[in-house]
Parts: structure tokens; C-alpha cells; sequence
């Protein structure tokens, strides 16, 4: 039997992991970032220890490149936000999420924040970073990036032959432009997500929620509001078994209305309500009718989409309606999650924000998504590889593109990540 087809507790050897960590570190990128891939590769049957070293290595390389960024666009709130705690103080940075009009003299926000986690963020890290930004960019990247592959691992204990599936998985959504493109620059909705793909690929194993699930996902709505969307899959236990079609065609029209229905509902609430954070989540939907930041809604022509939308379409038709009474649980739960996902993507043709950020959820659904493709698992692993290979060789290739300023590319992949942390890039 396969080490990681059961619910078995596997424990980590982490003197082991922070050893190697530690030499990933040290070493340049173009020698560490082959010998890790090697490293968990060249094993038949790779353990907990070893894909966790993986998982660690590769975050911690993306955060070493996010940690050169120069602010730029909603960075510029964030980072100030940052800066701002010695000043401000706990209370203040609960309250004043978004940083920038306090920095510049204005008067900051009265209340504590809906999001008011992010504070939390912001004064523990300032702390823990000793106030070097960088320091905390390259932590913060890290912890997102391991909450997702660390929930990934958990679903993929009941897939037959997960190897390649968290190997390939791992590269194809650390590298892929579009999710590494907007980390820093969405960075509340992409945390907040990051803690409930935790929860819920521990959720899709167990099949309960624990104590120290309940209290991230609560984390992960006061992160970002829009998490809210996740905890009915949580809730109604229905919701992780398998349905017939008709059950599920209706539960999909039913769930549909709701969406398009949102707005008008959650503004009838809200015209009443006080400024709690149930509140502030409430007129979110409330006032997302028609509003634009700036994104656009989604272009469903545009190549980006694509690249993403039509993947995706083909696994949910495969699992949902060919192969759907041959599904476990753990993956029905994870197609229900996405089908509903994409069905509200689609029902938001009048919320153009809110639909373009649902979309992007999706990003971290990418080892959910990909191991589903090939019809046996010759042509999955075959498929996979090549997944990985295209995502890395397009990150390398456009990174000069980047609407973003990072380090030079020649020095990301040349330089150690630990240079890159600490070598004065942000300025």
C-alpha cells in the first residue's frame, strides 16, 4: 500500500528539514533549486519529511524573489501599514489595515478593521522581523505558500500514487505567473485564502473539523471576507458526499440565485446593522453590485483565462457527470467546492470586482485541479511534468515582463536566496 493512503499521523523530522533548508538557502539559486527537485524526485516512495523539505525549499525560493519587490500599487498600503506599528501600536494597527493615509499625516480609522487579522500580521511580524520589511515579505510569502501545500498534502493522502502530483503540483503553482504576479499586490485575500485551503484539505481527509481548524478558519475570514464563500463546504456534511445528478443540478441553480441574489439581500441586512465585523462583510457583498477597482470583471476570451478556465471545465465534466459514482469522498468534496466556486464566478456577471477576484482563487486550487487531466496515470504523471516544466520555464522566461520590479532576473537565479532576502533590493 502506498505510505500515503491512509489517515495515518506521519510525523516530520525537522532537524532534518531545517538542515537542508538551511543549505537551500545558502546555496545559489540555479544549484539549490535543481537539487531539491532532485532531492524529492529521486525517491520512490518519498516520506512526510522529504515533501515537507520540498514544500519549505520552494516557498521559501518565491519569497526570496517576492522579497525584492518595490512596493507597488496595494503593496504600498500594505507595507505601510507594516511600518507603521511602532506609532500606532496593537489597537491602531487593528484598526488601520491599509497604512498609507497614516503615514501621510491623516486621521486613521476609528474602528477596528472587519479584516482586523491583518493587523495581527503586522505587529507580531514587525516584531518578529525586528521591522525589516524584506525580512517579513520572505516570511509572509513562505507561511502562505506552505498553509496551501501543507493542505494539498492532506487531500493527497487518498490519491493512489501522489508522487508526482505534489512535485508537479508544488512548481506548477509556485511558478505560474499569474499567481506569483499578485501575492504581494492582493495580499489580504490571498493569506486569508491560504489558511482556508489548509482547512480545507484537512477537512477533505478527515472529514471533521478540529479545534485548531474552527479557530483558522475564523482567521481566514477576519483575513479576508470573502472566505466566507468556504464554510457551508465546512458546515453541511451533504456537502462532502456523493449526489446524484439531479440533486446536484438543483443544489448548483439553488446556489446560483444566491449569488446573483447577494447583493440585494446582504443590503437589506446591512441598512440595520452596526459596525461589527459581521457588518462590514455584509456590506462588502452590499456594495460589490457594479463596482469596479479597477480589474475589470472577467474577459472569459481573453488567452489568461484560458489557460485556467478550460482545465478546469473539462476535470468538473469528467468528475461530476462521466466518472462521478467512482469519486471517494475526499475528491467529491474538493469537486463540489470548485464546481460551486465557479459556478458563483460565472453568476457575478454584475460584480465585476468580485468576479475577478473569485477567479483568482482558483490559482490555489491548481494541484487540485491538474491531477485529474490524463486518463491513467502514465498519461497524468507524463502530463504533470510537463505542467511543471511549463510553468517554471515561463516564470524564467517572462520574468523580465513583470509589470512589477523585482531583482534582476541574473541575480535570482544566480544569487542565494538569503542574499536575496537580506541584500538591500527593497528600497
Amino acid at each position: 500500500m502506498n505510505r500515503l493512503r491512509n489517515n495515518t499521523v506521519e510525523n516530520v523530522k525537522w532537524i532534518e528539514v531545517a538542515g537542508i533548508a538551511l543549505l537551500f538557502l545558502l546555496t545559489p539559486s540555479i544549484i539549490g533549486l535543481p537539487a531539491i527537485i532532485y532531492y524529492v524526485t529521486s525517491k520512490r516512495r518519498p516520506n512526510k519529511t522529504n515533501y515537507y523539505t520540498f514544500f519549505i525549499c520552494i516557498a521559501a525560493y518565491i519569497g526570496a524573489v517576492n522579497a525584492t519587490k518595490h512596493a507597488g500599487g496595494d503593496q504600498i498600503n500594505y507595507a505601510w501599514a507594516y511600518l507603521n506599528v511602532p506609532t500606532q501600536g496593537f489597537i491602531g494597527s487593528l484598526k488601520n489595515i491599509y497604512g498609507y493615509r497614516v503615514a501621510m499625516g491623516e486621521k486613521g480609522a476609528t474602528n477596528i478593521s472587519g479584516e482586523f487579522m491583518n493587523g495581527v500580521y503586522n505587529y507580531l511580524g514587525y516584531y518578529l522581523t525586528f521591522g525589516n520589511y524584506s525580512l517579513f515579505i520572505f516570511l509572509y510569502s513562505l507561511m502562505e505558500i506552505m498553509l496551501i501545500l501543507m493542505g494539498v498534502y492532506h487531500f493527497s493522502t487518498q490519491l493512489k500514487s501522489p508522487k508526482m502530483v505534489l512535485i508537479c503540483g508544488t512548481i506548477t503553482m509556485c511558478f505560474f505567473y499569474m499567481y506569483f504576479n499578485l501575492m504581494l499586490q492582493i495580499q489580504k485575500q490571498f493569506f486569508g485564502q491560504a489558511i482556508m485551503m489548509y482547512v480545507i484539505g484537512h477537512y477533505a481527509r478527515y472529514g471533521k473539523m478540529t479545534k485548531k481548524t474552527w479557530i483558522m478558519m475564523f482567521a481566514s475570514v477576519f483575513t479576508h471576507t470573502t472566505n466566507i464563500l468556504f464554510i457551508p463546504f465546512l458546515l453541511v456534511k451533504r456537502l462532502r458526499s456523493k449526489m446524484n445528478k439531479q440533486t446536484l443540478m438543483m443544489m448548483c441553480v439553488l446556489f446560483a440565485l444566491l449569488i446573483i441574489m447577494g447583493p440585494s439581500m446582504a443590503r437589506e441586512i446591512t441598512s440595520s446593522s452596526d459596525g461589527s465585523v459581521l457588518g462590514y462583510g455584509l456590506s462588502r457583498v452590499a456594495n460589490s453590485k457594479g463596482l469596479d477597482d479597477g480589474l475589470g470583471g472577467l474577459d472569459f476570451t481573453h488567452p489568461r483565462v484560458h489557460v485556467l478556465l478550460l482545465p478546469l471545465l473539462f476535470v468538473l465534466y469528467k468528475k461530476q457527470w462521466k466518472e462521478r459514482k467512482s469519486m471517494n469522498v475526499t475528491e467529491q468534496f474538493l469537486m463540489n467546492i470548485m464546481l460551486l466556486l465557479i459556478l458563483a464566478v460565472f453568476a457575478m456577471f454584475n460584480q465585476p470586482t468580485a468576479q475577478y477576484r473569485y477567479f483568482m482563487m482558483f490559482y490555489m486550487f491548481i494541484p487540485y485541479i491538474i491531477p485529474y487531466i490524463g486518463r491513467s496515470l502514465k498519461e497524468r504523471n507524463l502530463l504533470l511534468k510537463g505542467f511543471a516544466s511549463l510553468s517554471m520555464g515561463c516564470f524564467f522566461l517572462f520574468f523580465e515582463n513583470i509589470i512589477w520590479e523585482y531583482a534582476p532576473e541574473f541575480d535570482i537565479i544566480f544569487f542565494s536566496p538569503i542574499y536575496l532576502t537580506f541584500g538591500g533590493y527593497y528600497l
